[in-house]
């Protein structure tokens, strides 16, 4: 099987990922293929993992486009797309492989997620449909859509591309990720397209891993919002049409300004929470009004092209 590593440009996230890699898959034949999305970590992984392949390239890619690098040289049957920013526990690629040969109807699994500090992350999750939003909107909690909670092995509509056990054959199928995503919701657009097709999700519990949630963009908190903004968007759009694309983008506005006037009598919250809200809900209305992460990106390929 082939892992997929795309870099961040912290090498010291991406040595520790490398580093849980063999004791995750002592029972498994392995590739591990990093991308190096333009950040020169190329000779730091040669240097302390001389066994990882590292595709180089000159300009920087979105999630899907760089992981679609690999998936299309990998020799895996299995490719288990991993954020840089993780680390594995002893036997998780392991356990996931099994399940997944074990599981011929499931095209996707993921593992259990936690925080460094060994509180778990909601890692599996309901379809953003225009509905689910609405009720979110009136209702102002998440909890509905969170479904990893708990031990059982389960069935699920999608799961965090942080770390997500794919089919090859299965993702080739439906086109591999759509790179019409920058960044977010590509792991929710291939899952649906996915399950479109008659495939099924799983999150399987037994296989689990830290996971430095943002690790990879929480110096660009702002850009961070309008591409967030701009992926839901485009996956309303793509999956719900033009109408359910600004009813979900006018209801996450709503949303977020009922938290920003919440945040400012309850307890716990303060000015910076809702300036913090009130940005989402700005994002949501207009998500091309201030630069994302696609931007500081193709500002980096324009200055390594002159």
């Amino acid at each position: 099987m082939t892992v997929s590593i795309v870099s961040s440009g912290d090498v010291a996230l991406l040595r520790a990922c490398l580093d849980s890699v063999p004791a995750a898959a002592e029972g498994s034949s392995v590739e591990t293929i990093v991308v190096d999305n333009a950040d020169g970590i190329a000779g730091a992984v040669a240097e302390s993992h001389p066994d990882v392949t590292v595709i180089t390239g000159e300009i920087r890619r979105g999630f899907g486009a760089n992981h679609n690098l690999v998936c299309a040289r990998a020799k895996g049957r299995l490719v288990f797309i991993l954020n840089d920013d993780t680390v594995l526990d002893s036997g998780c690629i392991d356990r996931l492989r099994s399940f997944m040969d074990r599981n011929g109807a499931v095209a996707a699994a993921g593992p259990r997620l936690r925080h460094a500090d060994g509180r778990r992350q909601p890692s599996a999750f309901h379809f953003p449909t225009p509905g689910r939003v609405a009720l979110t909107t009136l209702t102002l909690q998440r909890a509905g859509w969170i479904m990893s909670g708990g031990e059982r092995i389960r069935r699920v509509d999608w799961i965090h591309g942080a770390a997500m056990m794919v089919r090859r054959d299965a993702v080739e199928g439906v086109g591999r990720l759509d790179e019409g995503f920058y960044m977010y919701l590509e792991d929710v657009d291939l899952c649906r397209r996915l399950r479109d097709r008659g495939w099924e999700i799983a999150f399987f519990p037994k296989a689990g891993l830290v996971h430095h949630e943002n690790s990879s963009t929480a110096a660009v908190p702002m850009r961070r919002v309008y591409q967030h903004a701009r992926s839901r968007g485009i996956y309303a759009r793509k999956h719900h049409g033009p109408g359910g694309e600004r009813a979900v983008q006018r209801l996450t506005a709503a949303t977020f300004l009922a938290r920003a006037a919440l945040a400012r009598v309850l307890p716990g919250y303060d000015g910076a929470d809702a300036a913090r809200f009130r940005a989402h809900a700005h994002a949501a209305l207009d998500p091309y009004a201030e630069p994302a992460i696609e931007e500081a990106a193709e500002e980096h390929n324009r200055g390594t092209a002159a």
